[in-house]
């Protein structure tokens, strides 16, 4: 019970983190800087760890060794540009279409990419054919954000990019964690892993920011809040808390309470805390609804499955 409750508030934390990472942006005026703020204020966290502890520098030698053999190649260590894109997206949209909306999309868009990530065999565990139940859990969580944007597109001022925005983010999701899934085999300690996807997505968020200040971009004065600095940590936190918590109930289970900490986590948020021009709507609470119980259903069936299979 103890490892299932500590699932969900860390599900609940990457909602939290949406919406500093969302503040930040809004205080500065420019999503791609306070990303790399997130970024940069998390790597810097991770290398203290891994400087003061051990096994975490071995897992790192681990990666470089294994770069130069050739166990990993190139590629597989570039997971942490799309973990970049992720931040950057979020920072940007969320202080438009809400945390909720953000949320509700980008488990949609995870949710049909991650079967495109079984199908070509991605991660570490090879193939996986598609499932009726993942393909109609994919078709429920499509019509989940549609209900939940239903109001905004009946509206004047609706912007449709935002929203595919959120979706290609959670498709890009699918293939990082994917990605990272490979280099964690060579790593064996998951803060090493996230070690190169900080760096990684650092490198590209400061290539996007210097071409959008030569562009014309500005950065607005840094606000004095110390919370807006904590969205990079808290994403530390996540990674950690989970490879620990997923030891113990299984990576199922895992993403089974902490999906659910997440919608449940930015639906409060919105309601007690709404982004300008967000509300709590009776369609963000079904499309809501919905997305959860099409991912729980799906986990819990394919649970259940290899549960039959083994006895």
């Amino acid at each position: 019970m103890f490892y299932s409750l500590l699932a969900l508030v860390i599900g609940s934390l990457t909602s939290v983190q949406s919406r500093i990472n969302g503040q930040l942006s809004k205080d500065i005026h420019n999503g791609i800087a306070a990303a790399l703020i997130s970024f940069l204020s998390g790597w810097l966290f991770v290398i203290i760890v891994c400087i003061l502890w051990k096994p975490d520098r071995n897992g790192l030698a681990n990666i470089w060794k294994a770069l130069r053999t050739r166990r990993l190649k190139p590629w597989e260590v570039i997971g942490g540009m799309g973990g970049g894109f992720f931040v950057a997206i979020q920072s940007s949209t969320v202080p438009i279409i809400g945390v909720a909306i953000f949320t509700i999309c980008a488990v949609g868009g995870q949710t049909i990419s991650s079967m495109i990530v079984d199908l070509i065999g991605l991660s570490p565990s090879g193939k996986h054919k598609v499932t009726p139940v993942r393909a109609i859990t994919a078709i429920v969580t499509l019509i989940s954000v549609t209900i939940a944007v239903y109001p905004d597109l009946q509206s004047a001022t609706f912007r449709f990019a935002p929203i595919l925005l959120a979706i290609i983010v959670g498709v890009v999701v699918s293939f990082q964690q994917a990605i990272n899934g490979r280099v964690n085999v060579v790593s064996t300690r998951p803060l090493a892993t996230t070690f190169v996807n900080f760096l990684m997505g650092s490198t590209v968020l400061t290539i996007a920011l210097m071409i959008n200040l030569a562009r014309g971009g500005t950065i607005g004065a840094l606000p004095t809040n110390f919370v807006v600095y904590l969205g990079g940590i808290i994403g530390v936190i996540y990674i950690a808390v989970s490879a620990f918590t997923v030891r113990h109930i299984g990576i199922l289970n895992m993403i089974l309470f902490s999906v659910t900490g997440q919608l449940i986590g930015a639906l409060l948020l919105d309601w007690l805390a709404p982004a300008a021009h967000t509300k709590v709507t009776a369609y963000l609470l079904t499309g809501t609804a919905m997305t959860l119980g099409a991912v729980l259903s799906s986990r819990l069936l394919t649970l259940n499955r290899e549960k039959r299979a083994k006895a």
